[in-house]
């Protein structure tokens, strides 16, 4: 019979406990984690495509301006249709095996996203995400508003993003919240509205760019839309 190896209590004071290192992974949302872009499906649903584009391309507006106004043409309609306009886009292909890769390797997992919070926490939902930050559209009796509440942050750290919601401030914000160094943190992101959290995180991955602008701030650059093509860079 083996012998049973008794390690006396005070050694066991002096052994150091082993921990795992927290770790940190956002997305953004549309054209990321999603196969489409929700502000394009409500469009055309709504025949709002004119209008909304030539906001976007005010250049005399600044990011956040551009939110603002948009919302207001969402005015009157149901919440009923946004959430049935976020599921008819698809999810990524292989999202759910890349969170759940993250996941098991002691990752948090969440969405930074310029779109709005009730689309936001569907997808969270279906990829079981632990957290997701967006824009928030005023909602009475069912009904959009056309107001909206925009968590910026640009403003408290001078980024110059000047959008919506602030992607590096927020990334700071839940890696402080859960503990992860700035270095153990990974932002994944397609459009210029990312440039802010890939160059802050520890590892910035372009996915799908969707501009020039976000091809000239990582040499990460996945151009397949697959996102277990994330794990080459890993």
């Amino acid at each position: 019979m083996g012998q049973h190896i008794i390690i006396p209590l005070d050694l066991l004071r002096i052994i150091p406990v082993m921990t795992v290192r927290p770790k940190l992974v956002v997305f953004d949302m549309d054209g990321t984690l999603i196969q489409g872009r929700l502000i394009e499906v409500i469009s055309r649903k709504f025949r709002l495509t004119g209008r909304v584009s030539s906001i976007q391309a005010d250049t005399s507006l600044l990011g956040y301006q551009k939110t603002q106004l948009i919302a207001s043409l969402l005015r009157g309609i149901n919440v009923s249709d946004i959430i049935d306009s976020i599921d008819s886009i698809p999810i990524m292909n292989n999202a759910d095996k890349i969170v759940t890769w993250f996941k098991k390797n002691g990752y948090k997992t969440g969405i930074i996203t310029d779109s709005y919070s009730i689309a936001a926490q569907v997808v969270a939902k279906k990829l079981e995400l632990d957290f997701c930050s967006a824009n928030e559209l005023i909602i009475e009796e069912g009904l959009v508003t056309g107001e909206i509440v925009m968590p910026l942050g640009w403003e408290k750290i001078s980024c110059p993003c000047n959008i919506s919601i602030c992607k590096r401030f927020h990334l700071n914000h839940y890696a402080h919240k859960y503990g992860v160094q700035i270095k153990d943190t990974i932002a994944i992101g397609d459009t210029r509205g990312d440039i802010c959290m890939i160059q802050q995180a520890g590892l910035g991955i372009v996915f799908m760019p969707k501009d020039n602008d976000i091809i000239k701030q990582s040499k990460n650059i996945i151009h397949k839309p697959d996102l277990i093509e994330v794990l080459n860079y890993m």
